[in-house]
């Protein structure tokens, strides 16, 4: 490469060589060759340290960058056919190149209710203009949550909402034999959606406890080897310790063997925000409510998924525009 070429700024969707320096939550920090960049390498693979591997970039953030891996399926693809808002780039690299972690029964019941009240409201289809209903959502940039039921279609839906976009959906039907999650749910989401008996809710949650848990759909598995050996409690507790004072976004998970949903526990920007018992539906301010879950089923197991700091940061448009999946011919 020459001088010319590395004073040039890099771009989302760009290919660069990047060399990993050392192990990091999540995967390694790494060196842009060529640019002398500190980087950010998310893998839940065990790499050689002072190897070099391709990646693409996806932003800069507080003199760091954020890559991806160039191999992972998906990356760039939608971007390689353009996108309307050269803004919404980076994250769209990043959604495609990292599928939703949640892999879930009952995976609706993930995302939590209102907690506030303050603003909830109960809608049918019938009786609205479900296009206009999410355009004005996104102009008034909600953050919170959009749950959809249509006995027609058999399903359950839900769609994470910051700022008026898409951080995370899931959707659920009797006539499918798992929960499709993210891009794929919104399709069928908004598909049906449409129908006349779809019952929608819309409602508010904190910015802290959306952003946490949208490290289930677009975050990394952080210590996965060892979330499968050490009891949930330590494991929890020791990842809880080290992402919280590196200040980082996680969500923390109890799972059983059956991949059924016990627990959430919600870190965001290095501060604990509470937890969450799925199956009580309960949110409690600490986490002791986690902690009390996984001591009384000593059978469950503990995972922690980081989001970025780069990606909740000035340099991303997090989320995607909801707008979009109404259009006629987007759902699938």
């Amino acid at each position: 490469m020459t001088e010319s070429q590395t004073n040039k700024p890099l771009r989302p969707g760009q290919a660069i060589m990047c060399k990993l320096l050392e192990k990091e939550p999540g995967g390694y920090r790494g060196v842009i060759l060529s640019y002398d960049i500190d980087a950010f390498v998310p893998s839940r693979d065990q790499l050689a340290l002072g190897s070099s591997v391709p990646t693409t970039f996806v932003c800069m953030h507080n003199n760091r960058a954020l890559v991806t891996f160039a191999y992972v399926v998906g990356t760039t693809e939608r971007v390689q056919f353009g996108l309307k808002n050269e803004d919404e780039t980076p994250f769209t690299i990043w959604a495609d190149s990292y599928p939703s972690n949640v892999k879930l029964r009952r995976a609706v019941d993930l995302i939590m209710p209102s907690i506030t009240g303050t603003l909830a409201y109960s809608l049918n289809a019938r009786d609205c203009d479900v296009p206009q209903l999410i355009a004005d959502i996104e102009a008034a940039g909600l953050t919170g949550c959009i749950k959809a039921t249509s006995e027609e279609a058999l399903s359950r839906s839900a769609v994470l909402l910051y700022k008026g976009r898409a951080v995370g959906c899931i959707y659920g039907s009797k006539n499918l034999p798992e929960a499709h999650l993210f891009d794929k749910a919104l399709k069928r989401m908004f598909n049906d959606i449409k129908n006349d008996d779809a019952q929608i809710l819309v409602y508010e949650l904190p910015e802290e406890i959306v952003l946490s848990m949208a490290s289930l759909f677009i975050g990394c598995p952080v210590h996965e080897e060892e979330s499968a050996d050490k009891e949930a409690v330590g494991f929890i507790n020791e990842t809880l310790n080290e992402l919280e004072e590196d200040g980082e976004t996680a969500c923390f998970t109890l799972t059983s063997d059956e991949k059924s949903s016990r627990g959430l526990g919600f870190l965001c920007r290095g501060k604990r925000s509470g937890s969450f018992s799925i199956l009580e539906q309960i949110f409690d301010t600490s986490f002791e409510q986690l902690f009390k879950l996984a001591e009384n089923e000593e059978a469950l197991q503990g995972n922690a998924y980081l989001l970025p700091r780069e990606m909740i940061s000035d340099s991303v448009l997090l989320g995607y525009s909801m707008s979009s999946y109404c259009s006629p011919g987007e759902a699938e």
